[in-house]
This record gives structure tokens, C-alpha cells and sequence, in this order.
């Protein structure tokens, strides 16, 4: 058994776990009957939103690719994108979602894996970065009531984003003329997923909360919920253990981590119409 498979597998294993954990803290008729209750159009505006920040994923994805050579018609980029999504969620110890994009990409055009593979690295660690600069600035002003420290914090956010930018120069050659703009894509994908839990707020009509509170507790779920499947069982189990710092009921908290998961699962299933109508990749002359 490789090691992939059994990394697969301690996912699974700790998905089921957390997801056990949470179970038995609240009742699962808890949270059906929070969606019974819920606003239906904020659910929806939800999706939309989540729908939106997966396009800007995928076009700061096709960015990257556009700066090392690698010309992917933007089409093609987005069924390639959505079918990495279905993998990421729905194939548990086969092929990942990113692997599979460089597998594709190399099978059609010869491209070399190793650059492929840098692309989706690049990526992924910049989507990364964003995520913390965000958590620095949100905590600044969570954690401290005097303004300085607030300023403390938006200040040493700037200064992690040259931090960030300095480390993957070093690491990685020719990232710099692309660190700026994919910096920017992850910004504004980060906000429109933020605005996902905001609209599944608004869904489960709570009042008198802190949204910069959740969103904070969003944004570390996002970060924890590599040691899991999918993120199943990590995001529920991070909002059930916030939910003191919430101010909320454990169901309630749960639910908003689980809605994120759920949507995520959904969007996910747009990738098998690509797989079941063939997957026809083709490259542009114009570059992004």
C-alpha cells in the first residue's frame, strides 16, 4: 500500500472520527430542524456565492498557468477545474484533484509534469497565504479592544504579505511577477467564501452576533480542515468548539461549518457532466 493511499485513508479515518465527536455533542434532529426553519433565498445566495468564488479559483489557477507558458483556453481551464473539484470530494483514495489536473494537462499537450506541478503548488500556497493574512487582520481586531493593537495587526498583515512574497520568491524562480495578482484573486475568493457563511447567517436568521467572529472561526476551519476528507468532520468540529466564543448554541455553529461542506459537496457535482461528456481540453494563443 503507497503512501497516498494511506493518506487517503488517515483522512477518512479522522473525518469519521471528528464527525463522531460531533454527533455525539448534539442531536442531528438539531440541525434538520434549523433548515426546515431556514430563509431559502439565503441559502441560495449562498451557493451563488460559493459558485462565484470557485470561477475566480479557477481563473487565478489559469493565471498561473498563463505565466509559466502554459496556455489553457479558459474553458477548458474551468471543465478541468470542476472536474479536479469531483475528484477532490468524490474519488477517496484514488487520483486527487490536483493531480489529476497535471495527469490531463500532461497526457493532451506533453506538458512537463514537474512545471505542471509547480503551477498548482504556486496555487495552493498562495490561496494559503491569503487565508492567514486574514486571520492576522481579523484577529487584531478580535482579540484586542485597544486600537493600536488593531493597527498592530493590519500592519503586520501587510508585512506577512511581503513575507509570503519574499519566502516563495526564494523557493520557487519567476514567482514574483505572478505573486501580486494571484495574491489578489485568493483576497477576493476568501471574501466571497466569506460571504457564504454571512449569507448561511442570514439563512438560519440569527441576531445579535459577531459576524467577524464567525467568519475568523471560518477562516480557521478552512486552514484545519486539510487533516481531513474533504474537510468533512474538521469545519463541523472546529465551529462546534467555538461555539462559546460564538455566543451561539453547539447545533447552531455546527450547522454553519456543515452548510460550507455541504455546498462545497454540491458544487463539487458539476465536474461528472464534464467526465461523462469528455473531458476536451484545448489551449488559446492570447495570453491571460
Amino acid at each position: 500500500m503507497n503512501k497516498k493511499i494511506l493518506k487517503t485513508i488517515a483522512k477518512i479515518g479522522v473525518s469519521f472520527l471528528l464527525l463522531y465527536l460531533v454527533f455525539t455533542k448534539i442531536e442531528f434532529d438539531q440541525i434538520l430542524d434549523l433548515y426546515q426553519k431556514s430563509n431559502v433565498f439565503y441559502l441560495v445566495l449562498a451557493i451563488v456565492l460559493f459558485i462565484l468564488s470557485q470561477l475566480i479559483s479557477s481563473v487565478r489557477l489559469n493565471y498561473i498557468f498563463h505565466q509559466n507558458g502554459f496556455l489553457l483556453e479558459s474553458y477548458s481551464n474551468l471543465k478541468l477545474y470542476f472536474v479536479g473539484m469531483f475528484y477532490n470530494f468524490f474519488i477517496p483514495g484514488g487520483v486527487g484533484g490536483d493531480a489529476y489536473k497535471v495527469f490531463a494537462l500532461n497526457k493532451k499537450f506533453d506538458w512537463s509534469v514537474k512545471q505542471l506541478t509547480k503551477c498548482v503548488f504556486v496555487d495552493r500556497l498562495i490561496g494559503l497565504l491569503a487565508i492567514i493574512s486574514l486571520l492576522l487582520l481579523m484577529g487584531g481586531y478580535l482579540l484586542f479592544t485597544n486600537s493600536l493593537f488593531i493597527l498592530l495587526g493590519a500592519f503586520l498583515t501587510v508585512v506577512f504579505f511581503f513575507i509570503g512574497k519574499f519566502i516563495l520568491t526564494r523557493f520557487i524562480k519567476d514567482s514574483n511577477r505572478i505573486y501580486n495578482y494571484s495574491f489578489g484573486y485568493s483576497i477576493l475568493i476568501q471574501l466571497l467564501q466569506i460571504g457564504v457563511i454571512i449569507a448561511t447567517i442570514k439563512a438560519f436568521q440569527l441576531e445579535d452576533i459577531n459576524m467577524i467572529s464567525y467568519c475568523f472561526v471560518f477562516l480557521v476551519s478552512s486552514v484545519l480542515s486539510v487533516v481531513s476528507f474533504a474537510g468533512f468532520g474538521a469545519r463541523e468540529y472546529v465551529f462546534l468548539q467555538a461555539s462559546t466564543f460564538l455566543s451561539t448554541n453547539e447545533a447552531i455553529a455546527t450547522s454553519i461549518g456543515l452548510s460550507f461542506n455541504i455546498i462545497t459537496a454540491l458544487v463539487a457535482l458539476v465536474g461528472v457532466f464534464f467526465i461523462l461528456y469528455k473531458l476536451d481540453l484545448k489551449t488559446t494563443s492570447t495570453i491571460k
